[in-house]
């Protein structure tokens, strides 16, 4: 195979990840032209690589050196001054998790220094490297994100309000400044809108997921405001708590601050043309629907996930066709 048809191939590999991944958001992209698209589903690709070894979903084969070992052991005594908590996993599955993921680092840095000796012959590094090539994506970005999975390799106690915001802006903002700048926006002021729309989305996942993180021994809440609330962290584990007018009034205060980060991340819009407003615009509406259900049912996310209905499903798919066929014929 030469290097052309190994490209195409992982192109081709990384578009089939984020195709299992979730159907629905891999639809939006194909109003892109294609040097775009393949760069996006390489970017997703990676995100979904390197959650995998954070959750453990996924054993990727490190070549440990002395000289990993030695940025592991470095990296690993920072994060444990930062997080100040118990390790998620036993001492062994920790330190495998974190050199999986510093060594994923260390080949990206690598890769735009233009040693394309990094990719090892993987696909997703492969794709990688030629959207380094294609687009002025930074790598600060991808350690921004990388740092976001280091995070949850620790147990999860977010104090405040700034600690939640800069969780979701390693997490989510930092995907969406990769993709700010391969959707071709110029101006500064794209990537301001992108990281409030990646906290604001992101905020939505935490409030939805509360009862799963929480059985995953993960507080993404801000513990201090909970308190103010006279909220103990063992509440959220109650079903019935979702009812509680302390829980309401918590999650009153959690919206209005969503709604806020809403305000700016509409903004991101103005600078995209509009086939790059395809995919960012759907997701939107997606994670709206899911707001909007939590804010109907009064904050009651415990007793029962919120979730798009079927109806709900359906209106979004007609509004993918529709937008997908107008992009496409602009």
């Amino acid at each position: 195979m030469n290097r052309n048809e190994s490209i195409e191939e992982a192109f081709l590999e990384c578009e089939e990840i984020c195709r299992q991944a979730s159907s629905t958001f891999f639809a939006t992209f194909s109003a892109l032209p294609v040097q775009k698209r393949r760069a996006v589903h390489a970017v997703y690709a990676l995100c979904r690589y390197l959650d995998d070894i954070a959750d453990g979903d996924t054993h990727p084969v490190v070549q440990e050196t002395e000289y990993l070992n030695n940025l592991v052991n470095a990296r690993d005594k920072l994060l444990q001054s930062i997080h100040q908590t118990s390790m998620n996993n036993s001492k062994e599955e920790h330190r495998y998790r974190l050199m999986a993921l510093v060594d994923a680092k260390e080949r990206l840095t690598r890769l735009f220094e233009g040693d394309e000796t990094a990719t090892n012959g993987e696909a997703i590094f492969i794709a990688i490297n030629e959207v380094f090539k294609q687009f002025p994506v930074r790598l600060t970005d991808f350690e921004t994100i990388i740092e976001g999975m280091e995070d949850d390799l620790f147990e999860v106690r977010h104090k405040t309000w700034d600690e939640v915001r800069a969780y979701c802006y390693k997490v989510a903002s930092a995907v969406g400044l990769v993709l700010v700048e391969i959707y071709g926006c110029e101006d500064a002021g794209a990537r301001i809108h992108a990281i409030d729309m990646g906290i604001q989305l992101q905020m939505i996942n935490i409030l939805r997921d509360v009862s799963e993180d929480y059985r995953s021994g993960r507080i993404y809440l801000p513990i201090n405001t909970l308190s103010e609330y006279n909220i103990e962290i063992t509440e959220l584990g109650n079903p019935e708590f979702g009812t509680n007018n302390r829980w309401k009034s918590f999650v009153q205060e959690y919206i209005e601050i969503v709604r806020r980060h809403q305000e700016s991340a509409q903004h991101l819009f103005e600078y995209l043309d509009s086939k790059s407003q395809l995919q960012p615009k759907l997701m939107c509406e997606a994670y709206d629907a899911i707001f909007h259900e939590i804010v109907r049912c009064s904050g009651d996310v415990l007793s029962k996930r919120p979730s798009l209905s079927k109806w709900r499903k359906i209106r979004l798919a007609a509004k993918l066709s529709l937008r997908r066929f107008r992009a496409r014929w602009s």
